[in-house]
């Protein structure tokens, strides 16, 4: 299992729009919302809401055979629950997931205890 974690800004005054949006996408739309991470192969997406000095922010965990993959299969996908959802990413963080993002995370380290 692989895993990759990103750091999305929530638009200023957008964070009570991100909590109702991640109530209906997982609540109202639960059924829509398992299909599509199935369809990517994710197996697991985590996602806090983090204050800043700069603003709110979201950290976003995923877990599955090839996240990065799964990330590109996401920004390709014209699934109309896909498509949903990225349009709301888009108005609450300013960004575009049908489009590539400008460069993934880099792994700074990784320590478990042994």
């Amino acid at each position: 299992m692989q895993s990759l974690a990103l750091v999305i800004p929530i638009l200023p005054e957008k964070t009570e729009d991100w909590r109702r949006f991640a109530k209906e996408a997982l609540e109202a739309r639960g059924k829509d919302f398992d299909e599509s991470r199935r369809h990517v192969n994710l197996n697991r997406e985590t996602v806090w809401i983090q204050p800043t000095p700069m603003g709110d922010v979201l950290i976003v965990y995923l877990e599955g055979d090839d996240p990065v993959r799964s990330n590109q299969a996401f920004v390709a996908s014209k699934d109309p629950y896909d498509l949903w959802f990225k349009q709301q990413v888009l108005s609450i963080t300013g960004i575009d997931f049908n489009q590539p993002p400008p460069g993934l995370p880099q792994l700074s380290y990784d320590w478990q205890a042994r």
